[in-house]
């Protein structure tokens, strides 16, 4: 059962502008235009911190692709489903998929959507972690198909190549702008792990290969995003930003990593733009000082994963959160995750230069989603994991973005990691975002106006 709460009683919802903040800050306002129950049935299971249904490393859990808006969530019997609606304001409509089933609760076996221009597939990837892919497509064109079925979609496999896929994790699907698909996935586990590359053209998956290795060095890399821009149509970059991890303690997180390719992840580049590994045959060192942008160290209780967005003028936006300069180092994970905030950072395109931001957020145990309006404005929806509380933040391109302002919280109901659909903000001027309510069964949909 789906329901739709009028944007009159979202608004009750609404909190103000930080204490001390201007009124006429030159930051985005957002104005409430409904939320939409997605399911009443969500996996309650609550471990890690969050639900299998919200996570922050979910690419992508909600996306808007040729007018039509879809969202993946489990159900409590275990079974993945995929609801889409027509934007903006279409009736939802719900695929239960009942040939597989989970016994997992661990909320790192997320269900990820990508959709391929190319042909207009579905792909999922779905349940797990460290383990067996579970991955499965749709037929050709249903992604835009005026009425769709269980039947358009193909039965779940563990592999898509010959090459066996047995312990994988974070599948993140993207679209090079020329319609083809990919998707990035690690192998290996937390503390030793390769990332590696596919690409699908219609009907077949090829591999890339390996293209950031940890494993050498007894590490991994954990993606914030990956991601290309579009700024010139001719050669479109692929940025990938990430951390690492040293072992499988979340303290060993440290520094911040970035590179970019030109050729579909064939060839990677570091910040200054030199050549500096091949896909396959000698891929990105995790650690190497060459890509290492920002220096953040271990036991600052860096948040693996939290998130990435490329604007339309190709500068990189990392949205991570950490303990701020002037507090100590602090092992405890946990504890240190208390008093950490959120902090933004960005590749200014023509000079290579990296900056930071720190923002005065707190989301303890939560993660935040960080996107890009038509203007190359931000937009922040985190939660706080002690408050219950999502909040969503704005700053804009005229202040460098360094204004950033609180334009709503929620009510104390919400829980686990938000998700924004990148594509109908970026394309359509619509803040819509997934949240699970806290509990793990129901999850809202909100939309929101927003205004420059």
């Amino acid at each position: 059962m789906k329901r739709f709460i009028p944007a009159a009683l979202a608004l009750a919802l609404v909190a103000t502008v930080l204490p001390g903040q201007p009124a006429t800050a030159a930051a985005p306002t957002v104005t409430a235009t409904s939320t939409t129950v997605l399911t009443t049935s969500g996996r309650t299971a609550l471990t890690y911190t969050g639900y299998m249904n919200g996570e922050s490393f979910q690419q992508d859990g909600i996306v808007t692709y040729s007018g039509w808006q879809y969202a993946a969530f489990w159900d409590q019997s275990g079974y993945v489903n995929l609801s889409r609606r027509q934007v903006p304001s279409g009736a939802w409509s719900n695929l239960r998929l009942t040939d597989y089933v989970t016994a997992s609760t661990d909320s790192h076996n997320t269900i990820s959507i990508g959709i391929a221009p190319s042909d207009g597939t579905i792909h999922l990837a779905f349940d797990t972690h460290s383990s067996q892919l579970r991955y499965r497509r749709s037929v050709a064109g249903l992604a835009t198909a005026p009425t769709w079925s269980t039947s358009g979609f193909g039965a779940v496999q563990t592999k898509l190549t010959s090459t066996a896929m047995d312990v994988v994790t974070y599948p993140q699907f993207f679209a090079h702008p020329d319609g083809t698909l990919q998707l990035a996935i690690r192998t290996g586990y937390s503390g030793t792990g390769d990332e590696v590359l596919y690409e699908y053209t219609p009907g077949t998956w090829t591999s890339v290969g390996e293209f950031i290795d940890g494993t050498t060095a007894g590490n991994n890399a954990y993606l914030f995003g990956i991601e290309y821009d579009n700024y010139d149509p001719a050669t479109p970059l692929l940025h990938v930003t990430w951390t690492v991890r040293e072992t499988s303690n979340a303290s060993t997180n440290h520094d911040l990593y970035y590179a970019y390719s030109k050729d579909k992840g064939r060839t990677w580049r570091n910040s200054a733009g030199t050549v500096v590994a091949t896909s396959g045959s000698s891929p990105l060192a995790a650690n190497a000082s060459t890509l290492k942008v920002w220096g953040i160290g271990q036991n600052r209780g860096l948040i693996n994963q939290e998130s990435q967005v490329v604007d339309a003028a190709g500068i990189v936006h990392v949205l991570a959160s950490h303990l701020p300069a002037s507090a100590a180092d602090n092992s405890d994970f946990t504890a240190a995750r208390e008093t950490a905030v959120l902090v933004h950072y960005w590749r200014d395109k023509a000079s290579k230069v990296w900056h930071q931001d720190y923002t005065p957020f707190l989301e303890r145990s939560a993660r935040g989603d960080i996107a890009v309006d038509s203007g190359d404005n931000l937009y922040v929806v985190s939660g706080d994991s002690s408050t219950r509380k999502l909040h969503i933040q704005t700053a804009s391109k005229a202040s460098g973005w360094t204004d950033w302002t609180i334009r709503y919280t929620s009510a104390a109901i919400y829980y686990s990691d938000p998700l924004i659909d990148h594509q109908r903000l970026k394309s359509l001027g619509t803040l819509s975002f997934f949240a699970p309510r806290y509990g793990g069964s129901q999850i809202d949909v909100q939309d929101w106006k927003v205004s420059a």
